[in-house]
């Protein structure tokens, strides 16, 4: 069989896909090859659904199994995941021919009758109805009537936006993995956890081959985290802190460049589709009205945040009798605090969430409360550390999931959560296609050289989230991946899994779920007293930073954008230090690696963190007066938002769960406002 086929034919197995050798050296060699076969399968299938009457047209001609977005879906997450050159050779060579293929659909205006007709004349149950109408809503928002002039500049944009979004985020990653730092000094560090001890010196004995006890740091942000936090020199913690600060800002891996190209091209897009700037364009489809509302909501939370913030620093400064902190001294000096003043250790706390014990409970939890069944299964992957599962509900297979928890070196930072392959169901050819999706979580946490990976409470919040993202693409009733629950208003996505978030740190779950490694010890009520006191200690000035980058996200895509890079860092610089405690100098660089809204997407959205936070903590008011491990308070919650996906506006989804409009009341209780 000739390879090309061959790959083809492994990709359109209905099972869980072989990884493993979707990232041999067979396939990506000819990568490229297959790319183009099933993309002109996809051309060939558009122009017969273009020529098709419309008398003949039904609503499974606009189904489709594409093993062309499944195929390049796997590529982009290898790159995403062990980053290297033949990949992105891969992927910057397609992706122009890729996205003028999508331009072309984007700006058909035939395709777009077709769909109308479809609308005014097929009978269609309530969902199909609701596909068609995003549809036709998505071409009205492009608005289909431009002049081919301007539709052409669209599209030339959208082309550039891609390449330039992909540069900024390969920089990131390039620069990363250019830093490191050995401390020969055991005495400055001897506080850091042992794991992280642990593999930072057998990081530098692998590197030099011999057996002194130094120590060699990469880009980890784990150990930069537990630098941060234990580090006794502040020099060192300074170090790390400008590392951090300057990522991608400097000579060949410098994003400058690319942010200012990236705002100026998105400002002309939006004019040209009669939006004021860019934000206004990114609102259009979100929850949000306008970017006003943004920064109203982000001037009442930061104006609270900011007091509340000093008087943080202020309890730092007289306990420690000093009132000279930096940024750079935040993280130390708030440990200490925790450990002086509350006695809260959060070395003894890590030894309650083992990252085994941590799935495990997660898994049970869910499967509890959403009557599903998570199954593990023994795949080989393109690393030993991917652990794959099947998920079944009412005995029927209704997705797989992988987990890739781990840090490398090579790998993208954050978290995420994504969908490799959609769920599939169609009747084409007197044939029914159906395939399950394949829904992934990656994360980077710290994994131990010996014995057991512990992590910290703020890591086990991380894979709840993560998998909250992915129970609301997994769980599902509709049959349609075009109502994929990833669809949803995006200032509504996070809700599903900030809510998963308070099954971490609630007291209750605290005292049902959480239990020491060794001595399998139930999480000690005393120190459940010692965080319910310090529920919101030290908070604001998260709060604070978190509504900095909104700010900073809002405020460069609604102004004009800066003729020049020294206007941009100007810019950059008067933003965040609008608000901030401690003002950043000039070497302040962060948003050279922000991939949120210049590599990721988010552009004008990051408010929506926040924006659900207020949705998510009213919901979970409700669900604790409900109680909240109540099975019939989870069987509500299911059939409200998670398995709805996008079959109604978020407002609706919101409004079928609590019974009303939004009240902040439960928002403000939370942070004791």
């Amino acid at each position: 069989m000739d390879i090309k086929e061959k790959i083809i034919e492994k990709l359109d197995e209905k099972g869980f896909p072989d990884l493993k050798y979707f990232s041999s050296e067979e396939v990506l060699v000819n990568a490229i090859s297959v790319l183009e076969k099933l993309l002109e399968k996809e051309k060939n299938d558009f122009a017969e659904f273009l020529n098709k009457k419309n008398e003949d047209l039904t609503f499974e001609d606009l189904e489709d199994d594409s093993l062309l977005d499944y195929f390049w879906s796997i590529l982009n997450h290898f790159e995403n995941v062990e980053s290297k050159d033949e990949l992105r050779k891969i992927i910057e060579e397609f992706m122009p021919k890729l996205q003028d293929f999508w331009n072309e659909i984007a700006y058909s205006k035939p395709y777009f009758e077709k769909l109308v007709y479809m609308d005014e004349n097929l009978e269609l149950d309530d969902e199909q109805r609701r596909i068609l109408y995003l549809a036709i809503k998505a071409y009205k928002d492009r608005w289909i009537d431009l002049p081919v002039e301007a539709q052409n500049r669209i599209k030339k944009i959208n082309k550039k936006l891609w390449e330039l979004n992909d540069k900024f985020s390969n920089n990131i990653v390039d620069s990363k993995k250019q830093f490191e730092y050995m401390i020969t000094d055991f005495e400055i560090i001897k506080d850091l956890p042992k794991d992280v001890l642990e593999v930072t010196r057998n990081a530098y004995k692998s590197k030099f081959l011999n057996e002194k006890e130094w120590y060699l740091f990469n880009s980890d942000p784990n150990a930069s985290a537990a630098i941060m936090k234990y580090c006794s020199d502040r020099n060192v913690r300074k170090d790390f802190e400008f590392a951090n600060y300057t990522y991608a800002s400097t000579w060949e891996f410098d994003n400058r460049p690319i942010i200012l190209e990236i705002l100026k091209l998105k400002e002309e897009k939006a004019k040209i589709l009669w939006f004021k700037n860019y934000a206004e364009l990114s609102l259009n489809s979100k929850m949000a009205e306008n970017p006003e509302q943004i920064f109203d909501l982000i001037k009442w939370t930061l104006d609270k945040a900011k007091i509340k913030a000093e008087k943080e620093i202020k309890e730092l400064e007289e306990h420690f009798h000093w009132n000279k902190f930096e940024t750079y001294d935040l993280a130390y000096y708030t440990r200490k605090l925790k450990e002086e003043k509350y006695d809260v250790d959060e070395q003894e706390v890590k030894k309650y969430f083992e990252f085994e014990n941590v799935l495990d409970y997660l898994f049970k939890f869910v499967e509890n409360f959403y009557s599903i069944k998570i199954k593990k299964i023994a795949i080989k992957s393109y690393n030993d550390d991917i652990r794959v599962y099947e998920i079944y509900k009412d005995n029927k297979l209704i997705s797989y999931y992988f987990l890739d928890a781990f840090f490398r070196n090579w790998k993208r930072p954050w978290a995420w959560a994504d969908s490799m392959r959609s769920k599939t169901f169609m009747k084409k050819n007197w044939k029914t296609v159906e395939k399950v999706p394949v829904v992934l979580n990656v994360c980077n946490f710290l994994k131990a050289d010996s014995w057991k990976t512990t992590i910290y409470m703020w890591d086990a919040e991380t894979l709840f989230h993560e998998f909250g993202h992915a129970l609301h693409e997994m769980l599902s009733e509709s049959r349609y991946s075009g109502l994929s629950g990833f669809n949803v208003e995006w200032d509504f996505v996070e809700l599903p899994s900030q809510l998963m978030e308070n099954w971490v740190w609630n007291k209750e779950s605290l005292k049902k779920l959480w239990k020491h490694f060794e001595s399998w010890e139930a999480f000690p009520g005393e120190l459940i007293k010692k965080f319910e006191a310090l529920k919101t200690f030290m908070t604001w000035n998260f709060v604070a930073r978190q509504n900095e980058f909104a700010l900073l996200d809002m405020t460069l895509y609604s102004q004009k954008a800066p003729e020049n890079i020294e206007e941009l860092d100007k810019n950059v610089l008067e933003i965040v230090n609008k608000y901030w405690l401690r003002k950043r100098k000039e070497d302040y660089k962060m948003y050279c690696s922000f991939s949120h809204i210049f590599g990721w997407g988010y552009a004008a959205w990051y408010y929506s963190y926040m924006w659900a936070e207020i949705l998510e903590a009213d919901v979970f008011a409700k669900i604790k007066e409900m109680w909240m491990f109540s099975p019939e308070t989870w069987n509500k919650l299911l059939k409200s938002i998670i398995w709805q996906w996008t079959r109604k506006d978020a407002d609706k989804l919101f409004f079928d769960f609590m019974w009303r409009e939004v009240d902040n009341k439960a928002f403000m209780e939370r942070y004791w406002i």
